[in-house]
């Protein structure tokens, strides 16, 4: 993929901008939610490096940086061929390291708004630790906001007969860390549901979710069997109505589960302009 990058260390941000490619596009004719995953990760690392805070300045101690939580407003997702820009920001320090992202089409409109939340990772026994005291200057003194999530804490899937679907994890599913990638589980989020495809993909308007907020919660590894579980429910108390200016009345919550303990490893909400749980 050719990127253009720009660091500006006056306001700490970093503009990442490329083309979208034909693999990162599924079966509605628009990217995939881990191909989104993919480029806010690409652009959060870089911005990161670019401030002394990054994957390589962490593993000097020892640690290293692991995503807790994400949310995404989306207007649309992008279609092959179209020009992106990522705008990328760290913002409040506190016993995590938020982070916030605008996603660009080439006509400069926001078609993506997001923030995360960071933990850092000790490698040795993978527990949680603190960023190291040497790194924490590099942090902007007064950052700019990032997005809230939707909630306070995305509660519990509950639902007596939910959605399920059962994975198995591969070692393609890895990243750098040895443990899956988050991108993966965006993508797993997604397999209860009926097929998004439309006969008309140039023209049709593709079923796309308006928000995703998620809570990565524990570790998977290879060959460790998964249930991706998904039900309609009534919206957590102060979630919006409107997305980017769009309706989202449908909202499910989604939970993935590892068979061997039933420990969940990721809970997510998510809210749709049409129902989701309808073939389109």
């Amino acid at each position: 993929m050719l990127m253009s990058e720009h660091t500006d260390t006056a306001d700490c941000a970093t503009d990442l901008e490329f083309p979208v490619r034909y693999g990162e596009i599924g079966e509605n004719g628009v990217a995939t939610l881990s191909a989104l995953g993919n480029w806010l990760q690409e652009a959060a690392g870089r911005n990161a490096e670019a401030l002394g805070f990054g994957e390589n300045a962490l593993l000097q101690h020892g640690v290293t940086w692991v995503l807790t939580r994400l949310v995404l407003r989306m207007d649309r997702l992008p279609r092959e061929g179209e020009h992106l820009r990522i705008h990328t920001w760290p913002s409040t320090l506190d016993r995590f390291g938020h982070r916030g992202y605008e996603v660009y089409d080439e006509e400069n409109r926001l078609i993506v708004s997001g923030g995360s939340a960071w933990s850092v990772m000790r490698l040795s026994d993978r527990s949680l630790s603190s960023l190291p005291a040497a790194l924490v200057p590099k942090y902007p003194s007064e950052p700019r906001p990032c997005p809230p999530f939707a909630c306070r804490v995305i509660p519990r899937l509950r639902a007596e007969h939910p959605s399920h679907a059962l994975l198995r994890v591969r070692r393609d599913d890895l990243d750098i860390n040895g443990h899956v990638n988050n991108t993966r589980y965006m993508a797993w989020l997604m397999e209860t549901f009926p097929p998004f495809s439309s006969g008309d993909r140039e023209h049709a308007v593709p079923l796309t979710p308006r928000l995703v907020d998620v809570t990565f919660r524990a570790e998977c590894f290879p060959q460790e069997e998964l249930e991706c579980l998904c039900a309609s429910a009534e919206p957590p108390a102060g979630t919006e109505k409107k997305i980017l200016g769009k309706d989202a009345p449908w909202t499910e919550l989604h939970s993935i589960r590892r068979l061997g303990d039933n420990e969940e490893v990721c809970r997510a909400l998510t809210l749709w302009e049409e129902n989701p749980e309808r073939p389109v």
